[in-house]
Order: C-alpha cells, then sequence, then structure tokens
C-alpha cells in the first residue's frame, strides 16, 4: 500500500475529510489532494508528515478513536517510497525556484561556495553535484534566508502548497522547501490542462457568434474630446472598450501595441466582457491592422495562462505577433500601455489589488505619438513569445522543421485531446500543433511556459 492509500485508509476510519485535515495541519488542500492521488509524497522527517500525523491523532482523540500517535506514524511512513533523490526531479523543480523567483545564479553561486558556471550546468543537467543532499540542504537554507517579504511568501507558499504562516519558522521553511525540491509533482496542472483543452476545443466561429467574414465593421465614430479619466476594475472596462472603438472606427492604418502587468483575474472571469473584446479585436483584425502584444509572464502561473486563454482567438487569425519581456518591469505599481494610430490608454494599480486603479485615456496628438515611441522602445526589449504558422504557411513551417535536428524531436499526444498534439525540442521550444477550427501550430519559446506543459505531459 502506497502513502495515498494508507492516508485514505485512515481518513475513512476516522470519517474525516480533506478539510479537517487542512484545518489542523495548517496545508492546503490541494497539496492533501495530491497525497491522495499519488501525485506527491511527503519526506518522513518532513513538516508536512509531522502535520499530517498530528492532524489525525488529533481527529482520533476529538472522535474518542483509539488509534496512538506511534502507530499512525509507523503506518505512514512505513508506506513511503524511500528512494534516493530523483536527479530529473530535482533538476526540474531547482530550474522552476530559478524561474519562479528570479533567483539570481551569482547570489545563490556566492551563498552556496560554488562557481557561477557550475550553477549553470546544473541547470543544463550538464554537471551533477557530488554530495546532492548537501546541495539541496544548502539552497533550501538561502531560499528561508532570503525570500522573506509577503509577496515572496505568497508566491512560494502557492508554489509549495503550505499555510504561509508556516514560513515564518526558518527551519520549518527551509524543511518544507527540501521537500519541494525533492518532491515529484507538476505544479499547477489543473490551470495548464484547462488551457490545453479550451485550446483543443475552441473553434473562432463558434466563439464570437459568427462567420469571421461575415462581421460587419461599425462606421458611425466615436468622438473623445481630449482624454477621460476611469477608475477602479468597472473603470478597466470602460477605458478598454473606448479604445479598442476609437481604434476600430479611425481611418489609421498602424499597427496596435499591448502592454499590461496588471492583474486580471476579476476580468478574466466576465464572460461577457471577455466575448465583447474579443469581437471588437476581431473586428480590427478584419481591417486588416497588425497586433504586437508584450505579454507579461512574470505573473502567476494561472493568471498567465488566463490572459493566454483570452487570446486564444487572436492567435486562430495568425495575425498577431507575441512578445514577452526576459526581466518584466516591476515596482509597487502595476500599470498597461497601449496605443493605437489615433488613441492610447495607459494605467496604474496598487500591487495586488485590482480595485485600486486608474485609467487614462487620450486622443491628444502629441501625447498619442509619445505613446507611439515608448512603444516602439518596448517592443525592441522584448523577445517572441512564440511563432505561430497559419494553415496557409506550410510550406515556412517545414522550412522550420528542416532546420531543427530531428534526433531531437519527440512527438507526444494525449488521449484526451481530439484536435492537437505536441512536439517538444528538447528545452528550446514545445510545439502545440492544433488540426482545424483552424489549422494552425503555436511554436513557444518561453521556458516557464515550457516546463508547466512539459511537466504536465509527464
Amino acid at each position: 500500500m502506497n502513502f495515498g492509500d494508507e492516508l485514505k485508509k485512515y481518513m475513512k476510519e476516522l470519517d474525516c475529510s480533506t478539510k479537517d485535515i487542512c484545518k489542523i495541519s495548517g496545508l492546503s488542500p490541494t497539496l492533501i489532494s495530491r497525497y491522495l492521488n499519488n501525485k506527491r509524497c511527503p519526506k518522513a522527517d518532513s513538516i508536512y508528515m509531522k502535520n499530517i500525523i498530528d492532524s489525525l491523532y488529533a481527529i482520533s482523540q476529538q472522535k474518542g478513536i483509539n488509534l496512538s500517535k506511534k502507530s499512525i506514524s509507523e503506518n505512514l511512513i512505513s508506506a513511503l517510497n524511500n528512494d534516493e533523490i530523483d536527479y530529473e526531479i530535482f533538476v526540474t523543480n531547482f530550474n522552476t525556484l530559478l524561474d519562479e523567483l528570479k533567483i539570481s545564479t551569482v547570489d545563490l553561486s556566492k551563498s552556496l561556495g560554488y562557481d557561477t558556471s557550475f550553477i549553470s550546468r546544473i541547470k543544463n543537467k550538464e554537471r551533477r553535484p557530488a554530495d546532492l543532499e548537501s546541495f539541496i540542504e544548502k539552497l533550501s537554507w538561502y531560499i528561508s534566508n532570503n525570500y522573506n517579504d509577503i509577496d515572496q511568501k505568497q508566491k512560494i507558499s502557492s508554489l509549495f502548497g503550505c499555510d504561509i504562516h508556516i514560513l515564518n519558522d526558518k527551519d520549518q521553511y527551509s524543511k518544507i522547501a527540501y521537500t519541494y525540491i525533492t518532491s515529484s509533482h507538476a505544479p499547477k496542472n489543473d490551470d495548464i490542462e484547462k488551457f490545453l483543452t479550451k485550446l483543443d476545443t475552441f473553434k473562432l466561429s463558434d466563439y464570437v457568434k459568427t462567420d469571421f467574414n461575415k462581421i460587419k465593421i461599425p462606421t458611425t465614430p466615436i468622438l473623445l474630446k481630449n482624454s477621460k479619466t476611469f477608475y477602479g476594475v468597472e473603470g478597466r472596462k470602460k477605458a478598454e472598450g473606448e479604445f479598442l472603438k476609437i481604434t476600430l472606427l479611425s481611418k489609421s492604418k498602424e499597427p496596435i501595441f499591448f502592454y499590461s502587468n496588471l492583474p486580471i483575474l476579476k476580468t478574466g472571469e466576465d464572460e461577457t466582457f471577455k466575448k465583447k473584446w474579443i469581437l471588437a479585436i476581431t473586428m480590427l483584425l478584419k481591417r486588416g491592422l497588425h497586433l504586437n502584444i508584450v505579454h507579461n509572464v512574470d505573473r502567476p502561473l494561472n493568471e498567465m495562462l488566463m490572459g493566454l486563454e483570452c487570446w486564444i482567438p487572436v492567435y486562430m487569425t495568425g495575425l498577431i505577433s507575441p512578445y514577452y519581456f526576459e526581466t518584466p518591469p516591476s515596482n509597487f505599481f502595476l500599470g498597461s500601455h497601449c496605443v493605437s494610430g489615433s488613441v492610447s490608454m495607459s494605467s496604474e494599480c496598487l500591487k495586488n489589488n485590482e480595485d485600486k486603479s486608474r485609467f487614462y485615456l487620450t486622443t491628444k496628438k502629441d501625447e498619442v505619438e509619445f505613446a507611439k515611441e515608448k512603444a516602439s522602445y518596448m517592443l525592441k526589449k522584448a523577445k517572441p513569445l512564440m511563432k505561430i504558422f497559419k494553415e496557409n504557411e506550410i510550406k515556412e513551417l517545414d522550412s522550420f522543421m528542416k532546420k531543427q535536428d530531428k534526433s531531437r524531436i519527440k512527438n507526444v499526444e494525449k488521449e484526451m485531446f481530439t484536435n492537437i498534439d505536441f512536439s517538444i525540442y528538447d528545452d528550446e521550444w514545445i510545439m502545440i500543433n492544433k488540426k482545424n477550427s483552424p489549422e494552425i501550430h503555436f511554436v513557444i519559446y518561453n521556458k516557464k511556459l515550457i516546463s508547466a506543459i512539459k511537466n504536465w505531459i509527464k
């Protein structure tokens, strides 16, 4: 019997739920679920294991069931798979931590006593520490001693699947980090699966409720005298709506630029707003306007995928150039910058608070020109997020594939999908191949997204 089954057995005997264990242990429902489904397994001497044993014993005492803490501990620990540390798992989790926490390899190498080049070789699986366990212990202490502000702890608690308050204890923080680094898991699988399922089933014509070629572009001009200011989440929807309308009804053929690192959870949950927004974007594409968008990949993975999900209809047309910043701008204030040939929109909001936001919309010629210059500068600093091949670009796709080393390409199909499969080129790129509605191929270059999709596939 494995650990998940042993835990289920105790829960059945005690007639308790995941919620009951979480309430006492301080562990997250997601983590307990992964234990029960045998997707993760705690270390015998970890704080995770101790908290689960303590919670089961406490519940047995509350219900008057005669169970000893020693027997619970022995049975759960004996169900563990006590193999040596899996190096592939370690490297995957090591790279995830470096990406998610923006850990400087220079600072890390100084703290751990290694050359920077050696750390880089570990990342690329070219070298292995002589004493892997000691290396992971040092890494765990480095994280627990250097990542302690509230934003960092919120991200770490989500990543590790633990209560944020546990991270206030340095010893427990370090043990939890060690457990995460050495555990087999695929973080945020549900978010990846939701995104890929949407891509698999998506049909552009169904989403906009009409065929692309039948969309009629309105001609009645919308006038904005100089500028307007909007506030809050509802203000954001109005500002973005007016920006799109003015752009659509102007005579300018200049490309459109979008960048935003604003939170998107509240606007992303408004299906009516999303559909209107996508319909307006689709109209802009029909007018022949090109879109340059810089995606913010520094946001939590669930938000990043929600943002990409909103752009799926646009990607289906193949009339968009997506980018990302390798080192995104970051401050106490988040913001956005959007400009077309006739109007610009800028915004700022307090970090982690969508309601405390302000949006400035203007058609003043000098301000729009300045916004264009800023957009041009931002594009020069951005990197391509993905390359997109439409169904009429098969020759270009064939040319791209001929330049690749075929021995490094792994083709993967998943039974749950009927319309997409994957081509993986080591850690350099991953291609999502959509077979119809319409046929399109996305070659993704962003390391964070590659790692998340590969982990999900595994």
